[in-house]
């Protein structure tokens, strides 16, 4: 009864959070005019405290004052509660509403107009990201406490874990301006909550888990100790490898893999234990890491079937269309049945939608040719443009001006083409094209 009292005051206290840091009304509109779901902004409008809104808009270092002394009473709270509840479902609702209410005094008090653009949704993906990082974080102990329930329930709230991660990466593109199915218009919970905390936190997770694996295995203290943090290393930076592209991220990930091994050895219990304990940790860790970066791997190969043999078809017509009529269609419908049977759809995800389709513009004797992508990416392409130009023998060549250390470089120049672009334009002009995608094969890796 005590553990459920305390849980209730702290989604209270994480309910009043969302109101009294809340984005205030814009300037047409007035507190008493807004819907009860709004919140008001109590911190950014009542004279007391105006002082230290001011001081969290000023930018940091000041910002650290406000910022923590709206942190601090659910970091307290926290820490007791960690001691009051035992459960791990109770511990993860209570690390999540703690979270939940530090971004409300962040982004209350730092990027407010953020917080009023998005109104509802702003809650809704900070809820979400905040969710898959603390089941993340929690997965070997939820699992564990659902394995004592029942080890069917176990196996089955595994199996959704691993498809809402899979169905999200896939399925979820964030570049459409209505919205129509992301919550956000930048996909928060799959860039940020998988990709780089949930990828991190879950390398970290396999990594204290191998650490406490092997010292429960090895006889001898200070030996177990040495080789379980040589575990935690290896694991770090065989993950780190696949989730950044540089150095200091990989070497940051094998840090804080140190650290945690380190915390886990304070609290190893006795051997059988610990030898399950950190063979689960490892388990869990390890699947989730390759359900995120598989799900990636898959995401990126859609896009490269869109773009490379789905999208070949269209721009085949488009040509073919223009050969005849010396233009090109003023939509792809007009290229049905002659050039095309069908208008064929990119395929994005598993689950067909009204928005797995291409978007075309035509300019007369140019056009774009656009597809949504997955993660962040919008795939447009579009042919060369023919203008009538002086002989290029004529041109002026302007003499190369030598360039100091610190000064900025001409970005304005050609970049060496990458192995990418050359097999893109040996592909397009197989095809008699001569345009170029906006996308790369796959969608980049961000870290």
């Amino acid at each position: 009864m005590l553990r459920r009292g305390y849980l209730a005051v702290i989604a209270a206290l994480t309910v009043f959070y969302y109101f009294f840091f809340g984005a205030g009304p814009s300037p047409s509109e007035y507190v008493e005019d807004l819907p009860w779901w709004r919140p008001w902004g109590t911190a950014l409008h009542w004279p007391p405290l105006m002082g230290l809104a001011e001081m969290a808009r000023a930018g940091f270092p000041k910002a650290w004052l406000p910022i923590l002394l709206g942190c601090a009473p659910p970091v307290a709270l926290a820490l007791v509660g960690w001691r009051v509840l035992r459960s791990a479902l109770g511990r993860a609702l209570l690390v999540f509403m703690c979270a939940m209410m530090c971004v409300f005094v962040y982004y209350g008090m730092r990027a407010e107009q953020v917080w009023r653009f998005f109104e509802w949704r702003f809650p809704a993906v900070a809820a979400s990201f905040c969710a898959v990082v603390v089941a993340i974080a929690f997965a070997p102990q939820l699992y564990e406490q659902a394995r004592r329930l029942s080890r069917p329930l176990a196996w089955a709230l595994g199996l959704a874990a691993c498809a809402g991660i899979f169905l999200l990466s896939t399925e979820v593109t964030g570049t459409s301006s209505s919205m129509p199915f992301n919550i956000s218009p930048w996909p928060i919970v799959t860039l940020f909550g998988f990709l780089l905390a949930g990828a991190q936190i879950a390398a970290l997770v396999a990594a204290t888990g191998a650490a406490s694996w092997v010292r429960a295995r090895v006889a001898g203290r200070a030996t177990g100790a040495l080789l379980g943090a040589g575990a935690a290393v290896l694991v770090a930076a065989a993950a780190g490898w696949f989730i950044f592209t540089t150095a200091s991220g990989r070497v940051t990930l094998v840090l804080l893999a140190l650290v945690c091994a380190g915390a886990g050895a304070l609290r190893r219990g006795e051997l059988e234990r610990a030898t399950a304990r950190g063979a689960r940790s490892f388990a869990a860790g390890a699947l989730v890491l390759v359900v995120i970066l598989g799900s990636a791997q898959i995401a990126a190969s859609l896009q490269r079937r869109a773009r490379d043999v789905t999208a070949l078809i269209v721009l085949d017509a488009l040509e073919a269309y223009k050969k005849d009529h010396s233009t090109y269609p003023d939509d792809l419908e007009a290229m049905v049945p002659k050039y095309l049977g069908e208008i064929p759809r990119p395929q994005i995800g598993l689950i067909r939608d009204e928005d797995d389709n291409f978007t075309y513009k035509t300019f007369g004797d140019s056009y774009t040719l656009e597809f949504s992508s997955v993660l962040w990416v919008q795939c447009a392409y579009s042919p060369p443009y023919e203008f009538a130009a002086s002989d290029p023998n004529e041109a002026e060549e302007l003499p190369d001006v030598p360039t100091k250390d610190g000064d900025t470089p001409d970005v304005s120049a050609p970049s060496a083409p990458t192995e990418d672009d050359l097999a893109l334009k040996a592909t397009l002009a197989k095809h008699g094209l001569n345009g170029s995608w906006s996308c790369p094969k796959a969608p980049p890796k961000l870290w």
